[in-house]
């Protein structure tokens, strides 16, 4: 059985209190250090019920993991939220997670200042609210099974889900990922993935576990990134291919020092093998692909280094998102009888093991949707595997955006589009995008004998009500949506012209 979370502070506060734990944002905190401070945190916390729930919300910063831990220690529910989200969507989540406590950064605590829960500004405000608990842990720990974290996921139909992370399963999640690296106490791990996502906050936790070195990125660009990997001595770090791209595009990085830099693990999408071999020859580093959901802590699949080769003797093996991580089953199940599917046939990837959620807050009929006799996940994503268990993401089954490893689903923007009286009905289709892999583009029909409405507009409409990457970059604007008998909009036809003309 793996450690608790709380153990795993704790163990390594033991062995290296004095170590550095957490840096990059301006502070530099050991492991004792932290341990300390996340046990005030659990002080405070412990004064509310077991399982209630308390908000964060703010970039990359060492208060995460005091919460984080803090929390875990007193048995309480720690609710991340996107910072890029609008404030309105926040409130929506507070509201919908029955939060009891918020502790955001100062620009977004000013945005909240009408909620009916408190709200504690990281800086002054937060520390003072810290020395005001004492430095003892109240060891009230969640059950296996009690949630630890839940962390909101966006929805097909305008509103998020609520993912349960239970303690049990993010403990597994952490030790099944982690033995795939070389991860100890020597390392030094840079993130500059959001800890709003399981990817972040997980690359993180299997750092902070083994003892090695977190820096993470607060407002991470190509060229602190660059900067980090050099000046830190990065020996690991995750990033979504479209970074990877930018990186390999940069001038300073050509004759930057990587020698440090061990493996780097990438997600969200394939590389190519141009990029690939661009890539390996600029950070001389292992590659490994990794393929997983809010919904299975991110563990599902691993692409590793022999995978990677530029002379690997399987061809088109780049494009496949690996084999099912040690610990964790991956099924193809047939699209309309939920049998097991063949070999290279497509259907629906089904996902099995430890780490995979108990289901969604306050929300039992998804919960009833998303999984098939026998305890298997339904991941929504169509896929193939081959006879050696390599799977392969042929396509979404849902029409999910990711836009540089952003999730972005077409029905919420389509539903925040409906709200402009200038628009009769819309789409949301992605496009190609050779620095994003993919944007959000509108299809637009205009209402008729309203005042015409602009494309320029229609975005600035969006982007007061919608974080900034859910909004289309472009709008195009159509007489009438094309539809299949049952009414249904043909949104193939609609992403036809950028497929046929790249």
């Amino acid at each position: 059985m793996p450690p608790s979370v709380p153990d795993l502070l704790r163990d390594s506060a033991a062995k290296a209190p004095d170590v550095l734990a957490v840096t990059g944002d301006g502070r530099a905190i050991r492991y004792g250090e932290l341990d300390e401070r996340s046990d005030r945190v659990a002080d405070l916390l412990a004064a509310l019920p077991p399982g209630a729930r308390v908000g964060y919300v703010d970039r990359n910063a060492t208060e995460y993991f005091e919460l984080l831990f803090g929390a875990a220690k007193a048995g309480v529910v720690l609710v991340p939220l996107n910072f890029r989200l609008a404030a309105k969507e926040m409130r929506w989540i507070i509201a919908d997670a029955d939060v009891s406590l918020v502790v955001a950064g100062p620009e977004h605590a000013s945005s909240l200042t009408d909620l009916d829960v408190p709200v504690i500004a990281v800086g002054e405000p937060y520390e003072r609210w810290l020395a005001s608990g004492e430095p003892r842990d109240p060891r009230r720990e969640a059950p296996g099974d009690g949630l630890l974290v839940l962390m909101y996921s966006s929805g097909t139909t305008g509103r998020p889900k609520g993912v349960h992370i239970t303690a049990a399963g993010l403990a597994a999640g952490v030790e099944l990922f982690g033995a795939c690296f070389d991860v100890g106490p020597d390392s030094v791990s840079m993130v500059p993935i959001p800890y709003f996502h399981i990817a972040g906050a997980g690359w993180a936790l299997i750092t902070l576990a083994r003892g090695g070195t977190l820096v993470q990125s607060r407002e991470p660009t190509p060229g602190s990134m660059l900067a980090q990997l050099v000046d830190h001595r990065v020996t690991h770090t995750a990033m979504v291919p479209a970074v990877i791209q930018v990186m390999c595009e940069l001038p300073a990085a050509r004759d930057a020092d990587f020698s440090a830099l061990r493996q780097i693990v990438y997600g969200a999408s394939p590389i190519s093998e141009p990029l690939l071999a661009r890539a390996v020859a600029l950070f001389g580093a292992e590659f490994f692909q990794s393929y997983g959901l809010t919904e299975t802590i991110g563990v599902t699949t691993l692409l590793g280094p022999d995978q990677h080769r530029p002379d690997n003797p399987v061809p088109g093996r780049l494009r496949s998102a690996g084999k099912a991580v040690p610990g964790m089953e991956v099924a193809v199940v047939d699209l309309e009888t939920g049998e097991p599917a063949a070999p290279d046939v497509v259907g629906e990837v089904v996902v099995r093991g430890p780490c995979v959620t108990t289901g969604y807050w306050r929300n039992p009929e998804a919960t009833a949707e998303a999984f098939l006799p026998g305890g298997w996940l339904r991941t929504g994503d169509a896929g193939s595997l081959d006879a050696d268990g390599y799977l392969y993401l042929h396509d979404r089954l849902k029409d999910m955006i990711i836009s540089g490893g952003e999730n972005v689903y077409p029905a919420e923007v389509e539903s925040v589009l409906a709200g402009h009286p200038g628009v009769l009905e819309s789409a949301v289709i992605g496009v190609p995008s050779d620095r994003w892999g993919e944007v959000p583009h509108a299809v637009v029909v205009r209402r008729p004998g309203a005042p015409e409405v602009a494309e320029a507009e229609l975005i600035s409409w969006l982007r007061d009500r919608l974080a900034h990457y859910k909004c289309p970059a472009a709008v195009t604007f159509v007489d009438a949506l094309p539809r299949n008998a049952s009414g249904k909009v043909l949104k193939r036809e609609l992403r036809r012209p950028w497929h046929e003309n790249p």
